[in-house]
């Protein structure tokens, strides 16, 4: 068989697919991507939860099984997505990288029900699960925190608030001090344990001279 015949064989060859077919890998779609729904709502620790961008993930794994199934059947009709995906540009911009994890997580259930490796996507997303979970039971987790302090430029007495950071902190640094004839601010950079923020609010605000406390995490939340 020459190079042309095989060619030709390759574009014209199309593998049907049974409704079966079709019909179970969207309901193992279906199923892995409510399971991944409810892992990215459960493992979910920002403030502004977004059920729209849950849906879309369920929404993605569906399309890109069904994708699958049509370009899996046809070399030519494969080479000519390929082409029309290449000329798609998307413009919504996501800030999180755990969300980008679970959009490629999105991808791979479509990808392993559309070309029928359901033992892979099970396993795979079993795997995923469990090491998010894992990763929220913040046995061993910490977060970093930046605390302003205020006071009076005589009776604040720094020494005591930075025995009191100390006294609730895994580690703490001051970054920055600032003196007027208003009074004086100090920044300090430090590392808590969960459920530890209010005990450190209440110990510096006991200090002598502390007018305000804000501690404000990187993630832009603020207490005090």
């Amino acid at each position: 068989m020459s190079k042309r015949q095989i060619l030709e064989y390759l574009l014209e060859t199309n593998t049907g697919v049974s409704t079966a077919q079709i019909a179970f890998a969207l309901l193992a779609a279906v199923v892995l991507g409510v399971l991944m729904c409810v892992v990215y709502r459960a493992t979910y620790r920002g403030t502004l939860y977004s059920k729209n961008f849950n849906l879309t993930l369920l929404l993605v794994a569906l399309i890109t099984t069904i994708v699958m199934m049509i370009i899996g059947t046809n070399l030519a009709l494969s080479l000519g997505m390929v082409g029309s995906l290449s000329i798609i540009r998307f413009r919504t911009a996501i800030k999180e990288p755990r969300d980008i994890a679970f959009l490629f997580w999105a991808v791979c259930i479509g990808l392993a029900c559309g070309s029928e490796f359901y033992l892979a996507g099970v396993l795979g997303s079993a795997l995923i699960a469990v090491v998010l979970f894992l990763a929220c039971l913040d046995l061993y987790d910490s977060a970093s925190y930046l605390l302003v302090v205020r006071g009076g430029a005589d009776s604040l007495d720094l020494g005591a608030v930075q025995g009191a950071v100390r006294g609730c902190s895994k580690a703490v640094k001051l970054r920055m001090r600032n003196l007027s004839a208003a009074g004086q601010e100090a920044t300090f950079e430090l590392r808590l344990r969960p459920k530890q923020e209010n005990a450190l609010v209440d110990a510096v605000r006991a200090c002598p001279g502390v007018d305000s406390v804000n501690l404000v995490s990187y993630s832009g939340e603020s207490i005090g």
